[in-house]
């Protein structure tokens, strides 16, 4: 493998590598990040890593004290260039592999500095505490650290507050969803913490205040404050180059399947196209258990009620509001209610007799849209099989091709193709595991077996629901050129396919030799 994983850390006066030998500081020798959620109805924790370093000489274990608290950066060296190849690895003659593995063959330089053009893996801060024991002439130092995700969660100020005496003992008001994500970014900044992404969450509501005596995190205002909204957004730290920020990762915004030329299954989300993953390449269990899920027939938000006292003065007390299948589930499922259950601070109530309005706060209800989108989604994850272990090894799965395989958060949805599951359909003829899903939570390891850095993540799948407005037919398949032994996929799997990819048309030179 050319890509090598490299540390860095920070006690204040910048970057120094780990990995450098001029510097001689210590060598990263593994690491294991826990990272995300098992179930959609948490929000992710900070990810915690555990890692060891040699300390050749000692140095570091002797400073061990001084490295709680301090920020550490782990990279991936990126994948080579054309231009990166030398001569030290030889003529092409002496090559015995594929072009598309000679990059296979590089050794990446060791970066003095944070490389803009690395892939990182992981922003954190150390942790209080670890062990340190001999090894050989040097030492080993266990320890671990948290993504800085945990200064959200640390930071629990009052929030902002208003003269309007409407508001009388009242903190975190913001009439607007946008001015409450304003805030918590302002104060993230102040302490060096990434700060949250949520363009696509658009939508209209004033999120309850709260009393004086009530002090939630930030990282709880950020769930919080988008609960309500159809996407179903997980958030999670994202890191980037020598920064991070915290991005969502939408359950219930639909993608499409299309079929390439050759045959491989893609996933169509937002514009991006994603090919599918083969199975073969792709780690399971020995018997590939896949987990039948416990039916969940409706959404139960837990949102905000406004009330005003006798004096005008706000406040907000607890609502529900509930979205069920709309009957696309049968019956068996629905005979017992089980609720998925959100917490938000959205006011989807206002019993003020107009004190709220005149406050300028408003409320949110859901529409139809997002009654059926609600629906769509419980049919999704309650008729979907999902494989109960998937790792991607970088051994099978290179992560200069798939790099998004061995993040921290999540890496986009794709599907997988040819796996021995695909033949199972449900009683609508669909595919049981077929269609896309995404990685919500998982652990990431780096370690070195026989001089080879391995990267695994092993990986919890969650089932994203496709967009089945446009139902493919015959016709459209028109001169797709794979043969049948080239799809591997099963009929059910093909009915999922929204759109064919045609060949290019390539213009013919006429009999002069000229393009027409």
């Amino acid at each position: 493998m050319m890509q090598k994983p490299f540390m860095f850390i920070d006690w204040g006066d910048g970057w120094k590598s780990l990995n450098d030998p001029l510097q001689d500081i210590a060598v990263l020798a593994q690491f294991s990040v826990q990272w995300g959620v098992e179930t959609a109805d948490e929000q992710p924790d900070p990810s915690v890593m555990s890692f060891t370093l040699r300390d050749l000489r000692g140095w570091l274990t002797g400073r061990a004290l001084t490295l709680a608290g301090a920020r550490i950066l782990v990279q991936i060296s990126e994948q080579p260039t054309w231009a990166m190849l030398t001569d030290a690895m030889g003529t092409w003659a002496a090559q015995r592999m594929p072009l598309n593995r000679l990059h296979s063959a590089y050794a990446p330089p060791i970066p003095g500095n944070p490389d803009s053009t690395a892939i990182t893996l992981f922003d954190g801060i150390v942790s209080n505490g670890g062990t340190a024991t001999a090894h050989k002439t040097g030492w080993k130092l266990k320890l671990t650290a948290s993504s800085r995700l945990l200064l959200w969660k640390r930071l629990a100020k009052q929030g902002p507050t208003s003269t309007d005496v409407r508001w009388a003992g009242q903190h975190w008001v913001t009439t607007t969803i946008a001015a409450r994500l304003a805030e918590l970014n302002t104060r993230a900044r102040e302490v060096n913490a990434p700060e949250a992404d949520a363009a696509g969450l658009e939508t209209t509501g004033t999120p309850a205040s709260y009393d004086t005596t009530d002090y939630p995190t930030q990282l709880d205002l950020l769930h919080r404050l988008y609960a309500h909204h159809p996407h179903m957004p997980l958030w999670y730290e994202v890191p980037h180059k020598d920064a991070s920020v915290i991005e969502y990762t939408p359950l219930n915004r639909p993608v499409t399947m299309g079929a390439a030329t050759d045959g491989t299954l893609t996933i169509t989300d937002q514009g991006t196209v994603t090919p599918a993953i083969p199975a073969s390449l792709v780690e399971t269990d020995d018997d590939f258990t896949l987990t039948v899920p416990e039916p969940l027939t409706q959404i139960t938000l837990k949102a905000k009620k406004a009330t005003a006292d006798d004096d005008g003065v706000l406040s907000f007390e607890d609502d529900e509001t509930q979205m069920g299948d709309r009957g696309l589930l049968p019956e068996n499922l629905t005979a017992t209610q089980s609720s998925f259950t959100l917490e938000s601070d959205i006011a989807t109530q206002d019993d003020t007799g107009g004190i709220l309005g005149r406050a300028n706060g408003t409320i949110w209800t859901p529409s139809e849209q997002n009654r059926i989108a609600a629906a769509r989604w419980l049919e999704t994850i309650d008729r979907r099989l999902t494989p109960e272990t998937i790792v991607f090894d970088g051994r099978k799965i290179d992560p200069a091709d798939r790099p998004e395989l061995y993040r921290t958060s999540p890496p986009g949805v794709f599907t997988l193709q040819g796996a021995r599951s695909g033949t199972l359909a449900d009683d609508t003829s669909r595919p049981a595991t077929g269609g896309a899903y995404t990685a919500i939570g998982g652990t990431l390891t780096f370690e070195w077996a026989d001089q080879t850095p391995v990267l695994r993540n092993e990986v919890t799948l969650w089932p994203i629901p496709l967009d089945t407005d446009h139902q493919a037919t015959w016709a459209d398949m028109q001169a797709w050129p794979p043969t049948w032994a080239q799809t591997a996929m099963s009929l059910a799997e093909l009915g999922l396919v929204s759109a064919y990819d045609q060949p290019a048309i390539i213009d013919q030179p006429n009999w002069e030799g000229a393009q027409p």
